[in-house]
């Protein structure tokens, strides 16, 4: 008698594993990737390159430029500062301590936030330009060229928030506040085998692509044991032959 019982109890516990199986590739498909702009924005090569190219357009300017990027996360990837100026990453060109590096200074703060997955509010993002230069770019500006909210929560922030600080010295110069940023002509011939390096698309598909799929095959193949086990359990079966008498059909006869 106890084998039906032991038979039920395999059952339900495959039953539910597939159930957790499937419940765990949405939580990852759904909840556990990672948002757009989750810290850090920019990487640490790309950082270091738009630190590189601001302080050569101080060189050429006497103006000094910089990001600060502040993201909070409530998603649980953490809250933080992306930041950097023409005098490195990590260092802020409005800082007090800087003040006879960087006379003049022109800034792209930007804030940008992420709810959590139960949240019903959606994330959002703003920016502005921070200067002690009178007449400076704005935001307005930025817009101008496509620095817009929707770009900075994007897969593509990483890309937003550098050209938008690299707008600002070409502003700077439009506005007559700075000299034009002179531009080194290449006379060497380019190696053979230079090329433009990476892929196209997005950034977020190539560092969680992988993930993704793996918890897309998890979600499928949780949902296909499920349903194989809901079918074993109730097979479908024939629907029953009513049989008819004769003298059923003898009476139905006389009826006529």
């Amino acid at each position: 008698m106890t084998a039906p019982a032991k038979s039920d109890r395999t059952v339900r516990r495959r039953r539910w594993a597939a159930l957790a199986a499937a419940a765990a590739a949405v939580t990852v498909l759904v909840g556990g990737a990672l948002p757009a702009g989750a810290l850090p924005v920019l990487e640490e090569a790309d950082a270091t390159e738009l630190a590189q190219s601001l302080a050569e357009a101080t060189e050429d300017q006497d103006v000094c430029y910089g990001w600060d990027v502040t993201v909070y996360d409530y998603g649980g990837s953490g809250d933080g500062v992306d930041q950097g100026s023409s005098l490195g990453v990590g260092k802020t060109a409005d800082a007090v301590d800087n003040a006879a590096e960087c006379a003049r200074w022109v800034i792209f703060e930007a804030t940008l936030v992420y709810t959590s997955a139960s949240s019903e509010s959606e994330d959002s993002a703003t920016f502005s330009v921070n200067s002690n230069v009178v007449g400076a770019p704005t935001s307005a500006d930025l817009r101008d060229y496509g620095i817009t909210e929707g770009a900075l929560l994007g897969n593509n922030d990483d890309q937003a928030v550098a050209n938008a600080t690299l707008l600002l010295p070409a502003l700077m110069a439009e506005k007559g506040l700075a000299a034009p940023i002179s531009l080194e002509a290449n006379t060497q011939a380019l190696p053979a085998g230079d090329k433009a390096t990476g892929t196209p698309g997005s950034d977020w598909l190539r560092k969680y692509g992988a993930a993704v799929a793996f918890a897309a095959v998890i979600f499928v193949g949780g949902l296909g044991w499920a349903a194989w086990i809901f079918f074993r359990e109730h097979p479908f079966a024939p629907a029953p032959v009513r049989n008819i008498s004769s003298s059923s059909r003898r009476n139905s006869g006389l009826s006529e």
